[in-house]
C-alpha cells in the first residue's frame, strides 16, 4: 500500500495494538496515557499537552471549529485542495462567516494574499490552513502564517494532519495556536485517533466561546486530562504508544529528513516513466505524496485497478475534478528506499503490459540517482 493514509504499519505496531484489553480507569492504562503525554509534544515541538480524540482527522478539524468560534465570527480559510475546501464546508455547517483565499490546486497559497485579505477583513476571528495537502501535494508556508499572526488575536489554526513528522513544524515557535494531527499518517498507525494541540492564546479565546459540541468539547478535555472525558480506544493507545517508541528511536528530524528523502526519489522516479508532476514548484512539493498526471495515452485509472488487482499494490488517483486522470504514491510513515523500488518496479511492469515504450528499468536508475550510492549500496 503506497496511499497517503492509511499507510502500512509495522508489525509491531500492529502487534501492540493486538494485546489484551484492559479497563480504561485503571492505573496501568493511566501509567500508558502518563507516558504518550510526556511523549507527543516533542513530535508538535511545543511545551503545550496534546489532547487525543477518538476519531478521524476531520473530526479534529470539527472539533477546532466548534470550540473555537461562535456562530456569526468571521474566519479566514486558506485553500489550494480538497481538504482546504473541507475546512470551508465545516466553517459553514458551525454558522461561521467564511472568507476564503484560493490558489489553484497544485499549488501553494500566497502569503501576500493571506495578508491582503486579513487587511480587508481585520475583524476575524481565526484563520485556518491545510499544511500538507494531500489532495494535490501541495505544502501551504504555515510558518509564515503563524508570524503573521502571532501579535494579533487571530487563531491561527493548523492542519496537520500529513504534515506532522514528514515535514519541520515547531508549533511554539512558529506561533500556531491549535495543530491537528492524525494517527494514520506519519504515526504509522491504523486510523482511529487524532491530536489536538493548544497554545495559552486558543486557550484565552476558547474559554470565552460556548462550544456546539459535547464529545469533542476541549473543556472536557482539559478538565478530565491527562485521561480521556469518555471511553479512549484502548488498543488505539497501545499502539500508539509503540508508534511512539519507533519514532523516538529514528529521531523526529531523522524520520523528517527520510521522508523528504523518499519523496525527492519518488518525483524522479515518476518524471523518469513519463509522468507529469502535478505540484510544479519544487519547494511547495509535499514529503507526504506525490500527484502526478498519466503519461498521454495511459489510462491512469487502468494503472491504479491493474496495479491493485492484479500485484496486489494499493495507490490513489485524484480527487474532485483530476479523479480518473491522476495517481497519488503516497509516502508517508513506515516507507523505505526498499518500499520505492518495489512500488516502482510493479508501476514500471504494469505501464510495459499496458502497451507503453519505457526502457526496463527505466524509474530504478531514477532512484538510484535520487537515493545516492550510500544508501542504494545498503539495499
Amino acid at each position: 500500500m503506497a496511499t497517503p493514509g492509511p499507510t502500512q504499519v509495522p508489525q509491531d505496531i500492529l502487534l501492540a495494538g493486538a494485546q489484551e484489553m484492559i479497563h480504561h480507569r485503571s492505573q496501568q492504562m493511566e501509567d500508558i496515557i502518563n507516558e504518550i503525554n510526556r511523549e507527543l509534544p516533542d513530535l508538535f515541538l511545543t511545551k503545550q499537552d496534546i489532547y487525543i480524540l477518538l476519531s478521524s482527522g476531520t473530526g479534529a478539524m470539527e472539533a477546532a471549529v466548534s470550540n473555537s468560534f461562535n456562530r456569526g465570527d468571521k474566519v479566514l480559510v486558506v485553500s489550494n485542495g480538497y481538504f482546504g475546501e473541507r475546512f470551508t464546508d465545516i466553517c459553514t455547517v458551525f454558522g461561521l462567516e467564511v472568507i476564503t483565499v484560493n490558489s489553484p490546486w497544485g499549488t501553494s497559497v500566497n502569503i501576500e494574499d493571506v495578508e491582503r485579505a486579513y487587511k480587508q477583513h481585520p475583524n476575524i476571528k481565526g484563520v485556518l490552513a491545510v499544511y500538507s495537502e494531500t489532495s494535490t501535494g501541495a505544502v501551504n508556508d504555515v510558518k509564515a502564517i503563524g508570524a503573521l499572526f502571532r501579535d494579533t488575536d487571530v487563531l491561527v489554526i493548523v492542519d496537520a494532519i500529513s504534515g506532522l513528522i514528514s515535514h519541520e513544524l515547531s508549533m511554539d515557535d512558529w506561533g500556531l495556536d491549535i495543530v491537528l494531527a492524525a494517527s494514520h499518517k506519519g504515526f504509522m498507525m491504523p486510523p482511529g485517533l487524532a491530536f489536538v494541540a493548544i497554545s495559552p492564546k486558543a486557550w484565552k479565546l476558547i474559554n470565552d466561546v460556548q462550544p456546539s459540541t459535547y464529545y469533542f468539547s476541549f473543556k472536557r478535555f482539559k478538565k478530565f486530562y491527562p485521561m480521556a472525558p469518555s471511553s479512549p480506544g484502548v488498543s488505539l493507545l497501545l499502539a500508539l504508544k509503540k508508534s511512539l517508541d519507533l519514532l523516538k528511536a529514528e529521531g523526529l528530524s531523522n524520520a523528517t529528513r527520510r521522508h523528504a528523502r523518499i519523496a525527492r526519489a519518488t518525483q524522479k522516479g515518476l518524471e523518469a516513466l513519463g509522468f507529469h508532476l502535478f505540484v510544479q514548484s519544487p519547494h511547495v512539493r509535499s514529503h507526504t505524496v506525490t500527484a502526478a498526471l498519466a503519461p498521454s495515452g495511459i489510462d491512469a485509472a487502468l494503472l491504479l485497478q491493474k496495479l491493485n488487482k492484479e500485484y496486489g499494490l494499493t495507490i490513489t488517483g485524484g480527487q474532485g475534478e483530476f479523479k480518473g486522470k491522476m495517481i497519488r504514491i503516497g509516502h508517508i510513515g513506515a516507507v523505505d528506499e526498499i518500499d520505492l523500488f518495489g512500488i516502482f518496479g510493479i508501476i514500471e511492469l504494469v505501464l510495459i503490459e499496458m502497451g507503453y515504450q519505457v526502457q526496463p528499468g527505466t524509474s530504478m536508475t531514477a532512484l538510484n540517482d535520487a537515493l545516492g550510492a550510500e544508501v542504494i549500496q545498503n539495499v
